[in-house]
C-alpha cells in the first residue's frame, strides 16, 4: 500500500508553495540579485516542476483509477511518458543546479578575490541555460 493520495497532494501544494516564496523572494529582492540566488533560483523552479509533475500525475492516476476520467490506453500511456519526462528533466535540473551552487561556492572559497570576474551575472545566465538545455534533451 502507498502513500495516501491526500497526503501526496498536500506535500506537493506545500513544496509548490514554498518554491514560490523562494523564487519571489529571489525576484524580489535586488540584494539577492547575484550568481548564486540565480543557481538556488533555478532549482526552486526545478523543485517546483517536480512537484507539480508529481501532483499531476496522482491527480490523473486516482482519476483514472476510480473511473472518473475514462480514457484510451494509448492516450494513458503518453500521458505517462510526458509526466516521466517532466520528472526527469526536473530532477537533472534539480541535481545540476544542487552542483552549480557547490562549484559556485567553491570558486567564492579558493578564489575569493577574482570570483567577481569569474562568476559574473552573465556567466551564470550561459550556466543555467546550459544546464536546462541538457537536462530538457536528457529528459525527451
Amino acid at each position: 500500500m502507498g502513500i495516501a493520495v491526500e497526503v501526496f497532494l498536500t506535500l506537493g501544494l506545500i513544496s509548490l508553495l514554498e518554491n514560490i516564496l523562494v523564487i519571489g523572494a529571489i525576484v524580489k529582492n535586488k540584494n539577492l540579485h547575484s550568481p548564486m540566488y540565480f543557481f538556488v533560483c533555478s532549482l526552486a523552479v526545478a523543485d517546483m516542476l517536480v512537484s507539480m509533475s508529481n501532483t499531476w500525475e496522482t491527480i490523473t492516476i486516482y482519476l483514472i483509477n476510480n473511473k472518473h476520467l475514462v480514457i484510451a490506453d494509448a492516450f494513458v500511456r503518453h500521458i505517462d511518458n510526458v509526466f516521466d519526462s517532466m520528472i526527469c528533466i526536473s530532477v537533472v535540473a534539480s541535481m545540476c543546479s544542487l552542483l552549480a551552487i557547490a562549484v559556485d561556492r567553491y570558486v567564492t572559497i579558493f578564489y575569493a578575490l577574482r570570483y567577481h570576474h569569474i562568476m559574473t551575472v552573465k556567466r551564470s545566465g550561459v550556466i543555467i541555460a546550459c544546464i536546462w538545455t541538457f537536462c530538457t534533451g536528457c529528459g525527451i
